[in-house]
């Protein structure tokens, strides 16, 4: 019997805006008998919530059932088997911060502090998992604000949280930049800068430290306590859409601002303006679907797992505009560059693009006299169709793909006659053996038992987007390079799978003599990312099956194993190689590696020998 608690936590700043608690340490606690548990069990959390005392924190300690670490949405899984005592009974609670939390560079002695959230009674739901009871119960809560932003103010931590939008139309504001200052008697402090995303909405961060310094090393205080607040707004490009004036600072509304401060911004556009973006890396998200190493930390359809790299050919995706945003006139080029360092760089061109045929928009046309949909491809094996013509009705031939191909430096040209305002999804198919290549990893000295003489591994690579108008024109100001990157990890190494039996060819046998005394295995499992491995034995002469014990015969933690094993020998086997009837074997060693395309992931591979007993 076990008991599976799921959920989420997030904590408000206002009212529609919140972040997930990312790598908050949360612990659930048995609850004190008293006569008042059954009340606090179906109280409002925002009544229980309370800064837990050093004193009473000592006396949770022995009470303690489990705990776990929020990922970087705020996702948590407890996993309660009957060792722990637990039989479905109410729980505290609780979660740990520290000083360090949501800052980029963590003080260096940190401090942390204890909060009780409440004490919860699960609905608990029972489900079957081979054949064993499993009780399930989700839960998702928002510390609200009232709560959230006092944590926030003792382990100094502000926000600026807001939305941008149109004046006259109140569309959203997708893709500008928010900058906040504060305003000072000698010169104004910048609290920090953030790029709305696609529903207007933009966080800015800071600490204390950037609004409380002075020139004065005497009058280095705020007073009043907290910052006056005046912003600027800019186009992707650079151009001013909003400017306060700095006096709005004192304005009561902006003077000693909170520290969680909410606020809505608008800006005149005379047209509404789209903004291009990369945003996928096939199904991940660049921006928290990817860890900066970049290896994936979410399941995404097809393509999960946690901890995996990329391989093969990968789809970067995202939003291509017809026109630049800072001149609409113009069409828009777009291309992506790659690094190994984040500094050096260069444009991925025909040469590292995928060769098969990428679709990434449709046109509305004429064919067989009536209206018919074209689609707008990618694919160096065809040749380039001339830019925004439409073909001539040519049915009942087949429709022929209006072809886009990049330019020597990698630029591609959005079509102006495709529907929509753009491209939307896939941008350019990559095939990353052609940056970071891989193949078989054996080399002529592995031998099977022993680990492999020089193990292979990838290497971590950066992408970028860039637009212009020009690209003849490297000075054009409508030129623009995104300032998120994608971050991939990635290895196109086979994994080192060996496996040998000593008498299987020993003296001169083969597969048709009989094994009889002993079973010398040599096997190797072998690569940076393995996701797991498995060696295996079978026939039709055991229904039942074949076991093999041996420790490290199978298992999924990097970069694998290699053992040299007698399947003959006592405790090795079950059932014991001795009671193996006449008849044919199969041994086999199966492998499969962390990797995935972004869509589907490494499927695995197997080498297998057959033998006879």
């Amino acid at each position: 019997m076990k008991y599976i608690f799921r959920g989420r936590l997030c904590g408000r700043f206002c009212h529609d805006c919140h972040e997930p608690l990312a790598g908050i340490k949360l612990r659930i606690y048995q609850a004190i008998q008293r006569k008042d548990l059954a009340l606090l069990a179906v109280a409002d959390p925002s009544q229980t919530f309370h800064e837990v005392n050093a004193d009473e924190e000592k006396g949770k300690n022995k009470l303690l059932i489990a705990e776990t670490v929020l990922d970087a949405n705020g996702n948590f899984s407890f996993t309660i088997d009957e060792q722990s005592g637990y039989k479905g009974e109410a729980f505290d609670v609780d979660f740990v911060c520290g000083t360090g939390y949501g800052k980029p560079r963590p003080p260096k002695k940190e401090e942390f502090f204890q909060f009780h959230i409440t004490t919860l009674q699960p609905q608990w739901r029972e489900s079957g998992v081979d054949k064993e009871r499993v009780y399930q119960f989700g839960w998702e809560y928002c510390i609200p604000a009232k709560w959230w932003c006092r944590i926030l103010q003792k382990i100094d931590r502000w926000v600026i949280c807001g939305r941008v939008t149109d004046c006259e139309t109140d569309r959203p504001a997708g893709g500008v930049r928010v900058f906040a200052f504060d305003v000072d008697l000698i010169e104004d402090d910048p609290l920090g800068s953030a790029y709305t995303d696609s529903n207007g909405y933009f966080r800015i961060f800071y600490t204390s430290a950037d609004f409380s310094k002075t020139i004065f090393s005497w009058l280095n205080v705020e007073w009043p306590a907290g910052p006056d607040l005046y912003f600027r707004i800019e186009s992707a490009s650079g151009q001013v859409l909003l400017n306060e004036p700095r006096h709005t600072g004192h304005r009561h509304d902006r003077t000693n601002a909170h520290n969680c401060f909410c606020i809505k911004l608008c800006v005149k556009y005379d047209t509404p303006i789209d903004f291009p973006w990369f945003t996928h890396v096939g199904n991940y998200n660049i921006t928290t679907d990817i860890n900066p190493s970049g290896l994936t930390i979410h399941n995404r359809s097809f393509a999960s797992g946690v901890g995996f790299g990329f391989f093969s050919a990968i789809k970067l995706s995202g939003f291509a505009t017809k026109k630049v945003p800072t001149d609409l006139s113009k069409a828009l080029f777009y291309r992506f560059m790659f690094s190994f360092d984040g500094t050096n760089w260069n444009p991925v061109t025909e040469t590292q693009s995928y060769h098969q045929r990428l679709k990434v928009g449709v046109r509305q046309i004429i064919w067989g006299g009536t209206t018919a949909f074209q689609d707008i491809v990618i694919d160096p094996t065809q040749p380039a169709s001339v830019p925004d013509s439409i073909p001539p009705d040519n049915s009942p031939n087949p429709m022929p793909d209006h072809v886009l191909r990049q330019d020597a430096n990698g630029w591609i040209r959005v079509d102006q006659v495709g529907l929509d305002n753009g491209f939307y999804g896939p941008l350019l198919w990559v095939n990353t053996n052609t940056i970071v290549p891989g193949g078989n990893a054996q080399d002529p000295g592995d031998v099977a038992g022993n680990n492999p003489v020089n193990p292979k591994n990838g290497k971590k690579v950066f992408f970028a987007f860039q637009t212009t108008d020009d690209p003849s024109n490297p000075g054009s100001p409508d030129f623009r390079e995104q300032s998120i990157k994608g971050v991939t990890y990635i290895n196109n190494w086979s994994e080192v799978r060996l496996l040998t039996l000593d008498e299987l060819t020993a003296g001169g046998a083969g597969g048709c003599n009989p094994i009889t005394t002993h079973a010398h295995v040599h096997y190797t499992a072998d690569h940076e990312l393995i996701a797991g491995w498995s060696l295996y034995a079978s026939s039709a002469a055991l229904p039942g099956g074949i076991t093999i014990l041996s420790p490290g015969s199978s298992g999924t933690v990097p970069r694998g194993h290699a053992d040299n094993i007698d399947l003959a020998s006592p405790g090795t086997v079950n059932p014991a190689f001795n009671l193996w009837p006449s008849c044919a074997y199969r041994l086999g060693l199966s492998t499969r590696r962390k990797l995935t395309d972004g869509e589907d992931n490494d499927l695995g591979s197997l080498t297998e020998l057959i033998f006879c007993r």
